[in-house]
């Protein structure tokens, strides 16, 4: 039997994922540790503040950006991601001028959760093909 009811974690992993469906950063500063870390196939973010600014520029580049959920996993201190998301670059990115191209990528993120706040990311996106779809003349690289 199935029940309505969304576990702690539940609630987290849907709250997190409206970040970047509703651009909401300021939900950062509730749903994330301190001490929060992301790491990126293209480096690591570490602070909320850090991770905000990288959002902020993404959101910027691409306005209409959209996720959706493949599958779900939730754990008693992890959640799990499989998604997609589609969004048109209007603004550079990464030193990646905007080409108004609409692009698709995939990926999974693993959330780390800490009494009740998720204190680290891993993120598996396909940032390298989408920055190659874009143009990007060299690899990507972040810091943070």
């Amino acid at each position: 039997m199935m029940s309505d009811e969304m576990t702690p974690n539940e609630r987290l992993g849907r709250a997190y994922l409206a970040i970047f469906n509703d651009h909401d950063l300021d939900a950062c500063d509730r749903l994330l540790t301190e001490d929060f870390v992301s790491h990126l196939r293209v480096g690591e973010v570490r602070g909320v503040e850090a991770f905000k600014a990288l959002m902020t520029g993404f959101f910027e580049a691409f306005p209409d950006a959209h996720w959706t959920v493949d599958e779900w996993i939730f754990t008693e201190d992890r959640v799990v991601i499989r998604y997609h998301w589609e969004g048109t670059q209007q603004a550079a990115w990464l030193g990646i001028p905007p080409t108004h191209q609409r692009v698709r990528a995939e990926g999974l993120e693993l959330l780390h959760v800490r009494d009740g706040r998720i204190f680290e990311v891993w993120n598996y996106s396909d940032l390298m093909g989408m920055a190659a779809l874009l143009g990007a003349p060299e690899p990507l690289a972040i810091s943070g």
